[in-house]
């Protein structure tokens, strides 16, 4: 939708920094500049900047000049009524390379800038009236940044719609092969993976066509990948537990030694200590963990959109024998890596290979997740129904 919503907005601003509160004027954003670039110039031809983030406008959208990623992240906002909260002290910087970062201070930005939530109901109301072009995006890569929205949005309501509800898929039961007295914490660990995959089947129904794809596809593509995308998430949340040094010698060379990470974040305010693993006798997988893929994450400071990016792409795996839309899920895949690669460059620009170091985690995700499994297996900790059954349940219950 490209209808545009009343009100006057602030010209738009020329670097898109500053924090996500304030007032009526939009902070960080110098009014009524139109800046010229050569014609090789990614933003030539553009006579106005996102007033939001810095990227090239559009248009005016909702009384603001924006580009298709504010745009629609402001209008899924407004519709679907989300609410956000900041990690920091709400005054994170938003500006094209890090307006992904922190939701809530990019509505706040958006609300400071002028964007009428009003503006987003009356176009609602008025839609049905109007076809939708497909020329109204007319960049490819702005067609690509509204798909990474869709990433970030499935990755943070997959987690937000979910509450405490559980897929009964591991458990404790009398033929497991654990301690006595472990049973109790393995239990509890069982819980937060249980709840873990029902976020994720959450998260897969709210990716862009998977609901397309036929009923038996979609079941063969979680049962395949629910392993790896979990420990992917697992690594994520534990990069905040690892802890970095600079060298010893004072030198500021960018240099960062990280230590022998101790903890691993299960879930949310649940923490596995090293010790607590190698006594369990997972120590080999927790190392793993985070030694192969979380450090990883950690150097390469990957950001929750890219997180989600990376869950589709194990999603969509078109080698899973059966599929009937073979051809189709291999697209998607593909257009997919396509999303991640233009992300990249255009939030990293200076980062040339960090295309190929983000997937390069996917082999490693494979092989620790096989192990994973084994390890399961062994413990005799998977349930008796099968998972086919509980996510078919999911499927067929509305969104």
């Amino acid at each position: 939708n490209n209808m545009l919503g009343g009100g006057s907005g602030q010209q738009q601003g020329s670097n898109g920094g500053g924090s996500g509160g304030g007032g009526g004027s939009c902070p960080g954003t110098p009014s009524n500049i139109t800046q010229q670039y050569p014609p090789n110039h990614p933003l030539s031809g553009s006579k106005h900047l996102c007033s939001i983030c810095g990227d090239r406008a559009s248009g005016k959208h909702y009384g603001v000049y924006s580009c298709e990623g504010c745009k629609g992240f402001f209008k899924r906002t407004v519709r679907k009524d989300l609410s956000y909260a900041c990690r920091e002290e709400k005054n994170c910087t938003i500006d094209k390379r890090q307006r992904n970062r922190c939701q809530y201070c990019r509505y706040q930005k958006c609300l400071a800038c002028g964007m009428k939530r009003e503006a987003v109901q009356e176009e609602r109301q008025r839609s049905s009236k109007f076809s939708i072009k497909s020329e109204e995006i007319n960049s490819t890569s702005q067609v690509r940044e509204v798909v990474v929205d869709r990433f970030l949005e499935a990755e943070q309501l997959g987690e937000q719609k979910s509450g405490d509800n559980a897929i009964p898929y591991l458990r404790v039961g009398q033929n497991s092969m654990i301690p006595p007295e472990y049973k109790g914490a393995v239990s509890h660990l069982c819980q937060m993976v249980n709840k873990q995959i029902y976020q994720l089947i959450e998260f897969s129904r709210r990716l862009p066509n998977f609901s397309n794809l036929p009923r038996e596809d979609q079941v063969m593509l979680l049962r395949s990948g629910w392993n790896e995308m979990l420990i992917a998430s697992v690594a994520w949340r534990s990069m905040e537990f690892i802890e970095t040094e600079r060298p010893a010698d004072g030198r500021n060379d960018g240099r960062v030694t990280i230590r022998q990470p101790q903890l691993m974040c299960l879930g949310p305010n649940f923490t596995l200590h090293r010790n607590s693993a190698q006594q369990a006798g997972v120590d080999s997988l927790f190392d793993r963990i985070l030694c192969e893929l979380a450090i990883k994450m950690k150097r390469l400071d990957v950001n929750r959109a890219e997180l989600g990016i990376l869950k589709a792409i194990i999603l969509f795996n078109s080698d899973i024998r059966g599929l009937k839309c073979r051809k189709e899920i291999d697209q998607m895949r593909e257009n997919i890596y396509a999303c991640l690669d233009e992300y990249c460059k255009t939030q990293h620009p200076t980062e040339d290979g960090r295309f190929a170091q983000l997937l390069l985690r996917l082999p490693a995700l494979r092989s620790i997740s096989l192990k994973c499994i084994d390890h399961l297996n062994f413990l005799r900790l998977l349930g008796d129904k099968q998972l086919d059954n509980f996510i078919i349940e999911m499927l067929d219950t509305p969104l």
